[in-house]
């Protein structure tokens, strides 16, 4: 096991940048995510720090390693891919016993370590299955079989569940958290799926354009993100954003409403955007455990039924907001009329223009 460590790391296609600045220290043993949008820059992080990209600029360390010329086959590393990257002509006993055998393990060794992975992912009775005869899921196991039989220093993995469908998706999370509590080995997981990003990761490194817009927890990220692009990126559904002005240094204009801040902020400020989550919004004041507690005044044009839960399409103003409120009650009976939500306003979010939240004066 290793930390690994990217210091000032760039990479660039031409003239074109696609990681334009990479700083970041990832500790022994602990489950990072990369996250963000195609093209910002995650995967080529990813494969420069397995290299099977070259560097243009800065440096990265496994442990104390600087590997930026190492071979791939040097760096003791384990990728997993988005396409398996199995052999078809060797059945899933010889897949996952490939990379030991290319290390010139005895026969009994590779059989035995081979039979323990196999039976920790539960591959056992398919050892002698070829990959064609195989589901996506069970495809992948043996992929992350064939990483897990090498205990590398630090396993990759490169958006391995995107091919699965949901229900598979979800199993295989778990068994990815449970690999890893099993072998505390460092690993890093590109994504551009919340969700994997927020059930798997100690910590989430979120990527726009080349550059690292927030590194925190899963809830760190969610309860305060840096900027409007992780308010509205992080959460599902995402977070309404409702423009304002000021109104006095702790108030804001909301379509002609007044909501008391917990915080001051400077009058200069021109173009606020005001953030609050649905899951933060509630028809009854008495749900809300605070003493800064504000609400607005919108018009339901229509309750959405999803099981548990209601989703409220409202209008406020010019701005359509949704409210994800518990589904204890029937609230179709209340479509077309004026209701009041509430939030505590210690969860709510100020922008600026540029979407910088804007903290306390």
């Amino acid at each position: 096991m290793a930390s690994v460590t990217f210091k000032n790391l760039k990479k660039r296609y031409g003239k074109t940048e696609v990681v334009k600045q990479f700083d970041l220290h990832i500790n022994d043993g602990e489950f990072v995510v990369f996250l963000g949008p195609s093209g910002c820059g995650k995967s080529t992080t990813l494969r420069m720090l397995a290299g099977l990209e070259d560097i243009s600029e800065g440096e990265i360390y496994i442990g104390d390693r600087l590997v930026n010329d190492l071979h791939p086959t040097d760096r003791d590393t384990a990728m997993v891919f988005q396409s398996y990257a199995l052999y078809p002509h060797m059945t899933v006993e010889q897949n996952i016993a490939f990379p030991l055998k290319m290390a010139g393990h005895s026969k009994e060794d590779i059989k035995q370590q081979v039979a323990a992975v196999a039976e920790s992912l539960e591959l056992t009775q398919m050892l002698k299955r070829y990959p064609k005869a195989l589901s996506g899921g069970q495809r992948q196991r043996v992929a992350m079989g064939r990483a897990m039989v090498r205990v590398p220093s630090v396993f990759l993995f490169d958006e391995p569940l995107s091919n699965l469908d949901t229900k598979l998706r979800g199993s295989m999370r778990a068994e990815i958290k449970a690999m890893h509590q099993k072998l505390k080995t460092t690993t890093l997981y590109v994504t551009h799926d919340q969700v994997e990003a927020m059930s798997l990761a100690d910590r989430v490194v979120i990527l726009k354009d080349g550059y690292i817009a927030q590194i925190g927890t899963p809830k760190e990220i969610f309860d305060s993100p840096s900027c409007r692009f992780v308010a509205t990126f992080i959460g599902s559904p995402e977070m309404n954003i409702i423009p304002a002005s000021m109104s006095s240094s702790r108030g804001l204009h909301i379509n002609d409403q007044v909501v008391e801040l917990d915080r001051s902020l400077h009058n200069s400020h021109e173009g606020i955007e005001y953030g609050v989550r649905p899951s933060d919004l509630y028809l009854n004041r008495q749900a809300i455990e605070s003493d800064h507690v504000s609400s607005v005044k919108v018009r339901l044009i229509h309750a959405e039924l999803l099981g548990s839960m209601y989703h409220l399409h409202c209008q406020l103003g010019d701005n359509k907001i949704l409210a994800e409120i518990d589904s204890s009650d029937s609230l179709t009976r209340l479509e077309g009329e004026d209701i009041e939500l509430f939030f505590d306003v210690k969860r709510t979010h100020v922008f600026n223009t540029e979407g910088k939240v804007l903290h306390a004066a």
